[in-house]
């Protein structure tokens, strides 16, 4: 039977004994009207007779009345008046009584009649005497006699049949009574039977049906297991257990690593959450965390079969590491957790995880045997303690991985344990990080300017453009506080065009008010890419500058790695016509070799050989060669660091009449630029 059916069988069921109860009630609701017009005919009759009674009392006292009244002399006429109206009155009431209510009711009438008339005949004998009026208060007193015996026999005999007539009435209004109610109690029995009936089928199925489901929903255990019906509840049964299974399904997806089926990072998460949750307060808790180096020449090596097999035997010689409570997870592929909890019994302390690492590496140290194959791990360990070293779980497992990385660097072996500032160093890097993207969509990234000087000649010959972060307050933010961050990402690429655009313009606006330089751009290993070759185009082309104009400065640490992808984007860029600068020469290891592999236009001599030079003479004779050398292989030299009129001098001996310094000016705004190179001319001129 399906729940439908269940459901209109219910509801045919309740409406059914609905009307059949009040089919039976139905009758008892007009009991025995019959009853009624007899007991108030009777109640007439009862009151019809008193008031008969009272009459001929008034009847009989008015015959007193009259005796008095001639015995003392008096007139009678008012008084005998009186007598018959009273007389005639009982006669008119007995008009209400009909033969059927009995022989005394008929005999009454007749004495009544037979009174009337022995009155109307004493009265027409002349005046009332003495004598005649003895004989009519006789009369009224015989008549009221009889009267009264059968007017009292009236009164029972209706009293009688009154009350025979209302417990006739009372007995059948009672057996009507008792069927309704037994009509009622039928109908509560049959509803009561059906409302157990749906409960047990019905109600009770669906209330364990929803609790299921909740709890199935919530990812927890349903509290018992349902039964599979023939009905429409037995199809959601079904599928309640279709969908545990698959809730379970994803629950291990989710918990469950699926190449070792021990705890993930989402089970580590929800762990540490739940330890929170009924501890906020008391205990701490430590998490080491254990990276196997080898991992990824495994995976390599033998496969990701293989490379997983070991994984899981090592995280199994991790589950009893120690007598107190530890549960092991896997962060990441290469990575296993320990998390150490000793409740709130007592703290966990570094020692704590130093002995349980170095646990763990002996056992981890032993060769590890999978398919026939042994193999040696090589471990690293970072580790912390909650709340020591975390605020929350994220900042917790993100300090624990910072501190293997840092162990990874040193001897194999090694433990590191992390420190809380490692978070908001990062929380503050990735805010200063959208600071930035935030600057470049307003504009806030501009070009300085430091100029290149031909010393010799007192003339400016060109430029070297440095980025400057000018924030909406006009305080103006340097290179070292954000550079680094914006090359940690694609953002480095995006700045380099905007600035590199405004350097252009600034070049050829330069040009038409008479200075005809050249401006150079630092070209750090994160720019050396195929993508600078895009961006020069473009600012060239936006700005309608000739590439000769536009200097590429190139450090020799972003030329150390695959020389012949450098040699391939230097050479595109030496093609599109703009022209390469070796910077920071004389402080790398192969800048010689450089001068031959890459076809160099400039050589820029580093401050720190300039400073040598004025001590050390050697560093000077290295400095007037390098100037010797670059004249005969064509190329020019500049020379950085120039920060006294002594340097400057003694420069200029060695060969090096192009300079760049603190001794000329710092690195200034575009629209100060021209301004300062006239004025410096003039006095250069003047000089």
């Amino acid at each position: 039977m399906t729940v439908r059916t269940k459901f209109i069988a219910v509801i045919v069921l309740v409406n059914l004994a609905i009307v059949v109860a009040g089919m039976l009630i139905l009758p008892s609701l007009g009991s025995d009207r019959s009853v009624e017009p007899e007991l108030r005919g009777r109640a007439n009759r009862i009151a019809m007779t008193v008031v008969m009674d009272n009459a001929l009392v008034e009847v009989h006292a008015q015959a007193e009345r009259a005796r008095r009244l001639a015995i003392e002399g008096g007139d009678p006429s008012a008084t005998l008046l009186r007598l018959e109206q009273e007389l005639d009155g009982v006669r008119g009431q007995l008009r209400f009584f009909t033969d059927a209510d009995g022989e005394a009711i008929a005999n009454l009438r007749r004495d009544l009649d037979d009174a009337a008339l022995n009155v109307r005949a004493l009265l027409l004998q002349g005046p009332l005497t003495p004598e005649s009026a003895e004989q009519l208060v006789g009369l009224t007193f015989a008549l009221q006699y009889r009267a009264s015996r059968t007017l009292a026999a009236l009164v029972d005999e209706n009293n009688n049949g009154a009350l025979a007539a209302a417990l006739d009435g009372f007995a059948r209004l009672r057996g009507q009574i008792g069927i309704a109610l037994a009509s009622v109690g039928g109908a509560l029995l049959l509803t009561l039977g059906l409302s157990v009936w749906a409960y047990r089928r019905l109600i009770r199925p669906l209330g364990a049906v929803t609790g299921s489901l909740n709890a199935v929903l919530t990812g927890h255990q349903p509290s018992r297991m349902l039964q599979e019906t023939g009905d429409e509840f037995g199809d959601i049964v079904r599928a309640i257990h279709k969908l545990q299974a698959q809730a379970e399904h994803i629950r291990r997806i989710a918990y469950e690593d699926p190449g070792t089926g021990i705890a993930n990072r989402n089970s580590l998460d929800a762990e540490l959450r739940e330890v929170r949750r009924l501890r906020p307060i008391d205990g701490t808790h430590g998490l080491i965390l254990i990276g196997i180096e080898t991992y990824d020449t495994l995976r390599s090596g033998f496969g990701f079969r293989i490379a997983e097999a070991v994984m899981r035997a090592a995280a199994q010689r991790l589950y009893a590491l120690d007598p107190m409570p530890v549960s092991v997870f896997r962060i990441e592929p290469q990575v296993l957790g320990v998390l150490v909890d000793r409740g709130i019994a007592e703290a966990v302390t570094r020692a704590d995880l130093k002995r349980i690492t170095a646990e763990a590496f002996s056992r981890l140290g032993t060769p590890l045997e999978v398919e026939g194959q042994r193999f040696i791990l090589s471990l690293a360990a970072g580790a912390a303690i909650y709340p020591d070293d975390a605020r929350d779980a994220e900042e917790y497992v993100n300090v624990s991985l910072e501190a293997m990385r840092h162990a990874q660097t040193q001897e194999p072996g090694s433990l590191h344990f992390g420190e809380r500032g490692h978070t908001h160093r990062l929380r503050k890097h990735l805010a200063l990080a959208e600071q930035i993207r935030l600057g470049l969509r307003e504009g806030q990234f501009v070009p300085f300017f430091q100029p290149v000087i031909d010393a010799a000649r007192g003339k400016v010959v060109g430029a070297e453009m440095l980025v400057r972060w000018r924030q909406p307050d006009g305080r103006v933010v340097l290179p070292g506080e954000f550079m680094l961050i914006a090359e940690s990402s694609e953002v480095i690429r995006e700045m380099t065009r905007n600035v590199l655009v405004q350097a252009c313009r600034a070049v050829r606006g330069w040009s038409e008010r008479g200075f005809n330089l050249t401006v150079s751009f630092n070209l750090s290993a994160k720019l050396l890419s195929p993508h600078i070759l895009h961006i020069c185009r473009e600012a060239l082309t936006e700005a309608g500058l000739d590439p000769s104009h536009l200097i590429a400065e190139i450090t020799e640490t972003a030329l150390i790695g695959n020389l012949d992808q450098c040699a391939e984007i230097l050479d595109a860029l030496r093609d599109s016509g703009v022209r390469l600068c070796l910077d920071d020469f004389g402080t790398g290891y192969s800048s010689l070799s450089h001068l031959y592999r890459f076809r160099i236009d400039r050589i820029k001599i580093d401050p720190i050989v300039v400073r040598a030079a004025a001590q050390n003479t050697r560093a000077a004779e290295i400095i007037r060669s390098m100037s010797e050398l670059a004249a005969r292989l064509g190329i020019s030299l500049v020379v950085e660091g120039v920060e006294t009129e002594e340097d400057a001098r003694r420069l200029r001996d060695l060969g090096c009449s192009v300079q760049q310094g603190f001794l000329y000016t710092r690195a200034i705004p575009e629209d100060q630029f021209v301004e300062w190179a006239r004025t410096f001319e003039a006095r250069a001129a003047a000089a």
